[in-house]
């Protein structure tokens, strides 16, 4: 194997009679990759590195065929895609397995400028609500934020007749698994009281929390509706807009000059509440975002919400609320159907067409 890799390393550096800057891109990339590979992983890191010489190699008799049959611009944004690809490919290689799925796909070159026959054959993929939960799949792995692996799992073990009946049959199956993952479960009683004791032990901390969650609903809120400008939000998000009044219950709770037995019999209420509107939130988004919302708000709208609810700054200040209630690490509060929801809503709304996915022609083994 290392001496076919070897071969179209050799093949692919063979001097380039258009001088396309991939091609050296490319050829670093199939490099690296022969002199990281460890032992374990030879033969799936040597038949990557074969793809990314031969690919390289044949750009040639590609970018031949373009130049003649294309204009310059095309030709240009077309050597200029492939180039991104491969030093992006070759980054990768340099990556911590660890970390690789945590970094943005495109790092920081920008997606590759896609072609109008692709973007028409990938039409259905930017538009029709059944394919909701893979545009916010592939949007995971661009952004370098995956969506939950567990969720992942589920969709990939759906059965084959269900994947051979269509996309309609496999988007429905799959929102009924989305609605399992409205968060993370209710602690046990005896974990939740002890997780109650905790709160009551740092008075200060658990008030201001509480109340900074609140905060950062309302003020996202009330910038939208400013800047939008609305009236109201969507109908599917009446529960987010009720949690701020769940954090200031708990607020008012550490706050009152009562007992800890009341204290805490008040507060465990107060959290299941809140946990219970979390819950019927992701629930309702798991439906609701697999629908058609192009029209529910309007363009400048989009763009008011992109910026406030939208932001990630809006989405870590309510994901370290609601975790530090809840009793578990931030990173487990994903709000999946949130995130996927607001996705679609801003991506059926917008200005301008959809981002799509890189397509670039298939490579042969050398």
């Amino acid at each position: 194997m290392r001496e076919r890799l070897a071969n179209a390393i050799e093949f692919a550096a063979k001097d380039d009679p258009f001088n396309l800057a991939h091609n050296t891109v490319a050829y670093s990339a199939a490099q690296t990759i022969i002199d990281r590979s460890p032992q374990a992983n030879l033969d799936l890191f040597h038949a990557v590195g074969i793809s990314y010489a031969s690919f390289a190699r044949n750009q040639n008799s590609t970018a031949s065929e373009h130049t003649i049959n294309s204009g310059y611009e095309a030709n240009f944004n077309y050597d200029t895609a492939v180039a991104q690809v491969a030093k992006a490919s070759h980054l990768d290689c340099k990556i911590d397995l660890k970390r690789l799925f945590d970094t943005p796909l495109w790092h920081s070159f920008g997606e590759p400028i896609e072609r109008d026959t692709n973007i028409n054959a990938y039409k259905n993929f930017h538009v029709a609500p059944a394919f909701a939960f893979w545009r916010n799949w592939y949007q995971g792995f661009v952004d370098g934020a995956p969506i939950n692996w567990e969720l992942q799992r589920r969709v990939a073990l759906i059965p084959d007749p269900i994947w051979d009946a269509g996309p309609e049959a496999v988007a429905q199956v799959i929102r009924e698994i989305e609605a399992e993952f409205a968060g993370p479960a209710p602690l046990a009683d005896a974990e939740l009281r002890t997780h109650v004791a905790y709160l009551l032990s740092n008075p200060i901390l658990t008030e201001a929390t509480a109340l900074n969650g609140a905060e950062i609903i309302e003020r996202a809120i009330a910038d939208y509706l400013r800047e939008a400008p609305a009236n109201c939000l969507p109908e599917e998000l009446r529960h987010l807009e009720a949690l701020p009044q769940h954090f200031k219950a708990i607020a008012r709770v550490i706050g009152n000059q009562t007992g800890d037995d009341e204290k805490e019999t008040q507060l465990i209420d107060e959290i299941s509440k809140l946990h219970a509107r979390v819950a019927e939130l992701e629930k309702e988004l798991a439906v609701a975002k697999s629908k058609e919302l192009k029209g529910v708000i309007s363009q400048e709208a989009a763009k008011a919400f992109g910026k406030s609810i939208g932001s990630p700054y809006f989405y870590g200040g309510v994901a370290m609320g609601v975790s530090y209630f809840f009793g578990v690490s931030p990173s487990d509060m994903t709000f999946e159907n949130l995130r996927g929801y607001v996705g679609e809503l801003l991506r059926a709304n917008s200005e301008g067409t959809n981002p799509s996915p890189s397509y670039l022609p298939s490579s042969t083994d050398v």
